[in-house]
C-alpha cells in the first residue's frame, strides 16, 4: 500500500492510530540518514560468516558497499546482480550470477527447493 502511493506519486499514508497521525515511513533508510546501530554489528558478524550473498546492488554507497569487501578472503561471496559490481571477481572464491534478479532467484528458488516458501513469503 506504501509502495503503491510512493510510485504513484501520492499523498503519502497517514498513520491513522491516535498515538501517531503521522507520515508512515518505509522501513528503508533514505539517502543522509543514519544507519541503525544494529548495522554496525557486521564488524564483528563478518569473522562468523560461512558465506556472503549480495543481491542487485551498485556497492556504491558506503558504508554498506564495504561490508563486501569486509569478510575473508576465504570466505565466498556470491554476487546476484545484472552486473560485476565493486571487487566481485577478485577473488577466487568468488560467484557470480548475471540476469534478471525475478528470473534468477525464481530459478535459484526452485534448484534448492524453496518455491512454495519464496512465494509464501511474496503472498503474505
Amino acid at each position: 500500500m506504501v509502495k503503491d502511493h510512493i510510485v504513484s506519486g501520492q499523498t503519502p499514508i497517514i498513520c491513522q492510530r491516535n498515538s501517531c497521525k503521522g507520515k508512515v515511513k518505509p522501513d528503508i533508510v533514505f539517502f543522509g540518514e543514519n544507519l541503525p546501530e544494529k548495522f554496525w554489528e557486521y564488524k564483528i558478524d563478518v569473522h562468523f560468516s560461512d558465506a556472503l550473498l549480495v543481491i542487485g546492488t551498485s556497492l556504491e554507497v558506503y558504508p554498506f558497499a564495504g561490508i563486501a569487501d569486509a569478510v575473508s578472503r576465504k570466505i565466498p561471496r556470491i554476487l546476484i546482480n545484472r552486473e560485476i559490481v565493486g571487487s566481485f571477481g577478485e577473488r577466487p572464491q568468488d560467484v557470480m550470477i548475471s540476469g534478471d534478479l525475478i528470473d534468477v532467484i525464481k530459478n535459484l528458488s526452485n534448484a534448492l527447493n524453496w518455491f512454495n516458501e519464496l512465494k509464501s513469503l511474496v503472498n503474505s
